[in-house]
């Protein structure tokens, strides 16, 4: 019986297809049998022309393993923000540094045209409104004391979302601060907004009343903490419908305003997360 067992092993291993690229790889082996380690190189290419006889026959016996095998994924395509250009100025009294960001690594070719396009375009505006500035106070003579910065900066990233802000800083005498967000949903590549993710809700009118609760209750807790609403001439009512936000850690909203837009310049940039039970509420709508 084990004669009979062992002839039929030996038959169906001298019987073994050999793929003809394997035979080639062999080959090179015994071809350098001529250096002193031939004997370690040839036990080399051994195991690697027994390893691909392992992967070719599971390959062959088992369609599992090939389907598999064909749909293991690809690392890489991650979606990153980079620094595309710096636009620079340095004379007549202007000190001005333009940060342009570029994203790279969506699928959506379109929209990471549109995306970098418009960031070029925006960096390149404000680069040339500083040279107009500057060339109207070198043809009246004149000297400027200005200092302009933008920057940019990921505030948040995930399996889910990448929440970038640029920042635009300026100061000429007293400073300002304005920002804009970009929020990209990696899943279905989209850029996403306010109206796009409340879409048939009353977002606005909900969202601000839950902001202008917050803005009485920090008040309440520090009477230094002043916001613009109950007043005759600033009064904070609701919100842009394109109003600034970004998705944090959290997976939370949160409204963003600009330096003086709903409180004192000492204020800075002021910020509020409107709770998951009031979001969950109006994608339910």
């Amino acid at each position: 019986m084990k004669s009979n067992r062992l002839k039929d092993l030996k038959h169906k291993y001298d019987n073994i297809e050999i793929p003809d690229r394997l035979d080639d790889v062999i080959m090179d082996a015994f071809n350098m049998n001529n250096k002193k380690d031939s004997k370690k190189t040839v036990v080399r290419w051994s195991i690697i022309a027994a390893s691909i006889c392992v992967i070719v026959g599971t390959v062959n016996l088992s369609p599992t393993f090939a389907s598999t095998f064909e749909n293991i994924p690809v690392l890489g395509n991650v979606i990153k923000i980079i620094n595309f250009k710096n636009y620079r100025i340095n004379k007549n009294g202007y000190d001005v540094s333009i940060d342009v960001p570029s994203v790279e690594g969506l699928k959506d070719k379109d929209l990471e045209y549109k995306l970098n396009n418009e960031f070029e375009a925006e960096g390149k505006d404000m680069y040339n409104e500083y040279l107009s500035e500057i060339k109207d106070l070198e043809e009246l003579g004149e000297e400027g004391r200005t200092y302009g910065k933008t920057w940019y900066e990921v505030i948040n990233e995930n399996d889910d979302i990448l929440s970038l802000v640029i920042y635009n800083y300026c100061a000429q005498g007293s400073s300002n601060t304005t920002r804009k967000f970009y929020n990209i949903d990696k899943k279905n590549e989209t850029v996403l907004t306010l109206e796009g993710m409340f879409e048939g809700s009353d977002y606005v009118n909900i969202i601000s009343k839950n902001i202008i609760s917050q803005m009485r209750e920090r008040t309440k807790q520090n009477p230094e903490d002043v916001y613009w609403i109950d007043d005759e001439i600033y009064n904070f009512e609701q919100i842009k419908k394109d109003q600034g936000f970004y998705i944090n850690s959290n997976n939370e909203l949160v409204i963003c305003f600009d330096k003086y837009e709903v409180a004192p310049g000492s204020s800075g940039l002021v910020e509020f997360k409107i709770p998951k039970s009031v979001t969950n509420q109006l994608m339910n709508n």
